[in-house]
């Protein structure tokens, strides 16, 4: 293809003729502007641009299975050139929507508008691991398991630790302050952020934080850029701080005749003074799925399975502490404790856990997975009220989740999209949530997908002040537009 078929392809013209492309992004039959395009073209080259029809396809989707195809993806390989685009963008009012692994299960990432689909997976370098103060800079592409490991090669450790460890990216777990497996003993993604730096939509560089562990100067630009599902700023770089690396691990399972007793059961150890590094549950409906999908009549069928983990820098006593929580799962009701004694063992146990997302679409095409979160006391209680709802709404639900921080994921499944008893299920589930004191979203993020809810757990002044932070940030709504509030 010579240069006036690259620019015809890239302004969606060819032979005179609109490329118009099946999908449902709601600008992007609007070919993009010519002058537009020509300063992309200075700053990209050209196998960084495309227009190509495959690539579109590729980045127009994420882990929600919606599609909203761009009309142009770019691969960024440094701050300067994302600067270049946002300035660019924002003179010719061109959506722009950064991605990372594409594993988000809000839409965070969706081209919703047309547009351009920054992908920041070139962005891939830690640029350093400093021993001393315990310290790892890394570029937003990064795959978060690619910096564990790294870290762990130094003997050291950064928890954050979302299912999607292997593929999502640091600068995606960021976006969307991720949570995942370790939450109960370590928080989330927003812990562990010494600084960013990042562009904001006008094009401006920005940093936010410092090397230094106590910082009060000035707003927290720090952790409000932190959980913006890339509303406010492209972060090109972040700091995150590493902890010792607990060499010690002690992971068991504990099934349950009934749902209720593991509650008790996850009550009574958050109440111990043991602190696992891992509590997770997994209902009866999940384990079944996740046999049929792995053909493994080896995993364990009961009505709860509760999977849950010590770890520290001893045997003896990580050993010890298991055993105790053992005990108590025993007191309350566990009706089997099986151990894992092996590494092997250990690591059999979570992919069982790690194959539950996939598992259930061998239930049913469709799946609305709600991450809601609720105070730890409120637990069972949420557990009883997701049941509930589903047999009033007659919606199969699977559900799992982490359940030492009250976040669990309730998954309505279905046989069609959009169906009115899911939205139902869903409607009632996020008011129950709310009435409890809890959130809609624990660690997924509002991003589309929730965008129609927000009003459930937050004011018309909540609103408005995100509203007027988002202005404030981004004057012209080029950036990840529709997202959190539509």
């Amino acid at each position: 293809m010579d240069k006036a078929e690259v620019s015809r392809s890239l302004t969606g013209d060819r032979s005179g003729n609109r490329i118009m492309f099946n999908n449902k992004s709601k600008d992007s039959n609007k070919p993009l502007d010519k002058a537009f395009v020509k300063i992309l073209r200075g700053v990209f080259p050209a196998e960084r641009l495309s227009a190509d029809p495959v690539d579109l396809l590729t980045y127009s989707y994420d882990a929600t299975k919606k599609e909203y195809p761009p009309q142009l993806v770019v691969w960024a390989e440094n701050a300067e050139e994302i600067s270049a685009l946002l300035r660019a963008a924002c003179e010719y009012q061109v959506p722009v929507y950064p991605r990372g692994g594409g594993t988000g299960l809000s839409g965070g990432a969706l081209a919703t508008h047309g547009g351009v689909l920054l992908s920041l997976e070139r962005m891939d370098k830690i640029l350093s691991l400093d021993e001393e103060n315990r310290l790892l800079t890394a570029q937003p592409g990064v795959p978060l398991g690619v910096l564990k490991s790294a870290a762990q090669k130094r003997g050291l450790f950064y928890p954050p630790d979302p299912s999607s460890a292997k593929t999502a990216s640091l600068g995606g777990t960021l976006a969307e302050c991720a949570g995942g497996l370790n939450c109960v003993k370590y928080g989330t993604t927003k812990d562990w952020i010494q600084s960013i730096q990042a562009v904001l939509p006008t094009g401006e560089i920005v940093k936010a934080g410092t090397k230094a562990r106590k910082n009060v100067v000035g707003y927290n630009l720090l952790q409000l850029l932190i959980g913006s599902e890339g509303t406010l700023a492209v972060i090109t770089e972040a700091t995150v701080r590493l902890i010792p690396n607990p060499s010690a691990h002690s992971a068991f399972i504990a099934l349950f005749d009934s749902v209720a007793a593991s509650s008790l059961a996850v009550q009574a150890i958050l109440k111990s003074g043991v602190t696992p590094c891992a509590l997770e549950f997994i209902d009866r409906k999940c384990l079944e799925a996740v046999n049929e999908y792995a053909q493994d009549q080896g995993i364990p069928i009961a009505d709860a399975l509760l999977l849950i983990e010590t770890d520290g820098f001893d045997d003896s006593s990580v050993a010890q502490d298991a055993l105790a929580l053992a005990n108590i799962c025993r007191q309350q009701g566990a009706n089997e404790i099986r151990p894992a004694p092996s590494e092997q063992e250990r690591q059999a146990l979570w992919d069982i856990r790690r194959a539950l997302s996939p598992a259930m679409y061998t239930q049913a095409p469709f799946k609305a997975n709600e991450d809601v979160c609720v105070p730890v006391a409120a637990y069972p209680l949420l557990m009883q009220k997701a049941y509930e709802i589903s047999e009033r709404h007659q919606v199969l639900t699977l559900c799992f989740g982490h359940a030492g921080d009250g976040n669990i994921h309730v998954n309505f499944m279905s046989r069609q999209e959009n169906d009115p008893s899911v939205v139902a299920a869903i409607k009632d589930l996020f008011r129950a949530v709310v009435d409890m004191g809890g959130s809609i979203s624990g660690e997924h993020g509002i991003g589309v997908a929730k965008a129609p809810y927000i009003s459930f757990e937050l004011g018309e002044c909540e609103r408005r002040l995100i509203t007027d932070i988002k202005r404030l940030f981004d004057p012209h709504n080029i950036l990840n537009p529709e997202k959190i509030i539509a």
